[in-house]
Formats: C-alpha cells, sequence, structure tokens
C-alpha cells in the first residue's frame, strides 16, 4: 500500500511540476522578442488620404499648399487635369440645423482659382503618400463645408 502511494505523490507531483513549466513557457511566448519589436517598427503604414487646412494655392502652376490637421508642416498638393475639384455644401443654414438626421450635401464641381486660403480640404491620392512632403496621382479634393 505504502509504495502505490509514493508512485501517485510523484505523479501529482509531477502533474503540478509540468503544469508550472508549461504556464512558464507559455507566458515567455507572449512576450515579443525584441527582434519582433524592431520589425514592427520599421513596418511603414499606407495612407491615402489627407485632411487639412489650404495654406497656399498657385493656379498657376496648378498645386496648393495644405496643412495637415494637427502637423506643423505643409504639404505640396500637385493637382493633374483629371484630379476631380469639387466643394461640398450643406443644403441648410449651418446655425439653424434641422432636426432630421440625414442629409445628402451638394457637390458642385469647381476649379483651383476657386480654393482659397483657409479652406478645409479633404484629398484621395491614387498612390500611397506615408512621409511625403509633395506628392501628386490625386483623384480628388473636396472643399468641406
Amino acid at each position: 500500500m505504502q509504495k502505490n502511494q509514493i508512485i501517485i505523490l510523484l505523479l501529482v507531483v509531477a502533474l503540478i511540476l509540468g503544469g508550472v513549466i508549461g504556464w512558464f513557457l507559455g507566458q515567455r511566448s507572449a512576450i515579443p522578442s525584441q527582434e519582433e519589436v524592431v520589425e514592427e517598427e520599421g513596418v511603414l503604414e499606407e495612407v491615402f488620404t489627407l485632411s487639412g487646412i489650404v495654406s497656399g494655392v498657385d493656379a498657376e502652376n496648378n498645386f496648393l499648399m495644405v496643412k495637415p490637421a494637427g502637423e506643423e508642416k505643409t504639404i505640396k498638393v500637385i493637382l493633374s487635369g483629371t484630379t476631380e475639384l469639387i466643394k461640398l455644401e450643406l443644403p441648410f443654414d449651418q446655425e439653424n440645423t434641422p432636426r432630421e438626421t440625414t442629409f445628402v450635401p451638394e457637390q458642385t464641381e469647381i476649379k483651383i482659382s476657386d480654393f482659397e486660403v483657409g479652406d478645409n480640404v479633404f484629398i484621395k491620392t491614387a498612390k500611397n503618400i506615408a512621409g511625403r512632403s509633395k506628392f501628386n496621382n490625386v483623384v480628388f479634393v473636396h472643399i468641406l463645408p
């Protein structure tokens, strides 16, 4: 009987020890290694849109200077003949907003000369613009209400 008790006790100790070791190894694998952290930092994000405020307009050379929201730098946005330039306007006075919850903004096609310093704009590009100080391949520019 005593031999059976010793065997059972050894099995219980081995199971507990195995569980502790397994838990410890599982915790170590949950913490990323230094190599994994360095790799993630090196990955560049992809950006295809830009929101900001127009800080300059050069209609003669077909570009806008835009200050992105929350940033100090300005970005040169080069427009082409295929770039859609649209002014979005609310179908009501902003001072007296209707109680209705849905509406469709009115879209008016404009020219680069219609842009003014201080306009809020939303820009969509066809290529990644992450980290760039100037870019072209602009699909559209919307002047926001």
